[in-house]
């Protein structure tokens, strides 16, 4: 008798766990270092530079993938070598001024944006391949924008490995889902937020798929939203530090299989106003 009633409470444990699957361990809030990145134990070698003074070619996911039938989206064509960014989502993306704009309402041919236009969030994936290990660097500005998220995706390939363009993967039509629980891996730093109070004190580095939050520190990016905030991010084997206006605010060691090359991309969501990149670069990191 004994040994059924054991059973049976197995039983229930194990479909309880089933059907509720434990949460998640919120990670600690870190508090930012009083310095940025020491790069000393590190040789770094530039393998990308983009001031965005040139014209450069952008191309549209919408061009690339195609409607069937049944009511689904697949890829038909990959993006053409040439092009130095790919667009998901319908919102505006040009170069002008010197700086990478990304809109959530279409650009009209003078660059002004189209406020009839329906809102739409946008990543913004450049064409390089970038190393393992790395060094991410660039400026954003938030042009005022009262509302909305910006994230930068890195290490970015398919679930199990090649591209993100993969034709046979697909089309993330700028659907957040898409990029943290879907067909493709990265990591993702969520640096700047006005969606509420919460999300625009903190930064939240995840490992993807999965939307696993691995570490929270301070944004650095409150206050005034007209200004220009500059952005690095170190990955060294499994050692990730994200550092914002000079003070490393997240140091994570990833205790699983560290992504390796992959893609580098900028979200963000449809609530901004406009946001402008400028001063990109990229290096890759090796240890002394």
């Amino acid at each position: 008798m004994q040994n059924k009633l054991a059973f049976v409470f197995v039983a229930i444990m194990t479909c309880s766990v089933a059907a509720f699957p434990q949460a998640q361990i919120k990670p600690a809030h870190t508090r930012p270092s009083a310095k940025g990145l020491d790069l000393s134990g590190y040789r770094l070698t530039k393998v990308y530079s983009n001031d965005l003074s040139k014209i450069q070619k952008i191309v549209f996911e919408k061009d690339l993938i195609e409607k069937g039938a049944d009511g689904k989206w697949s890829r038909k064509h990959r993006p053409e070598p040439k092009a130095e960014w790919i667009v998901e989502g319908l919102g505006g993306v040009d170069i002008r001024d010197g700086k990478l704009r990304a809109s959530p309402l279409p650009f009209d041919t003078n660059g002004t944006q189209v406020t009839s236009g329906a809102r739409s969030h946008l990543v913004v994936w450049n064409r390089n391949i970038f190393p393992a290990d790395l060094m991410l660097e660039f400026d954003m500005n938030p042009n005022g924008s009262a509302n909305g998220l910006t994230i930068v995706f890195f290490c970015a390939t398919g679930k199990i490995g090649g591209d993100i363009f993969d034709l046979s993967l697909p089309p993330r039509r700028a659907d957040y889902k898409n990029y943290h629980s879907g067909a493709i891996a990265n990591y993702s730093d969520a640096y700047w937020s006005r969606n509420t109070t919460e999300e625009g004190v903190t930064n939240r580095l995840r490992k993807n798929p999965g939307f696993e939050l691995v570490a929270e520190g301070d944004s650095l990016t409150t206050g005034a939203t007209d200004v220009t905030h500059h952005i690095r991010i170190l990955k060294s084997g499994a050692h990730i530090e994200v550092e914002i206006n000079g003070k490393v605010v997240i140091s994570w060691n990833d205790p699983g299989r560290p992504l390796g090359a992959g893609r580098i991309g900028f979200r963000s969501m449809e609530g901004v106003s406009l946001i402008t990149y400028d001063n990109i670069k990229v290096w890759k990191v090796s240890k002394k």
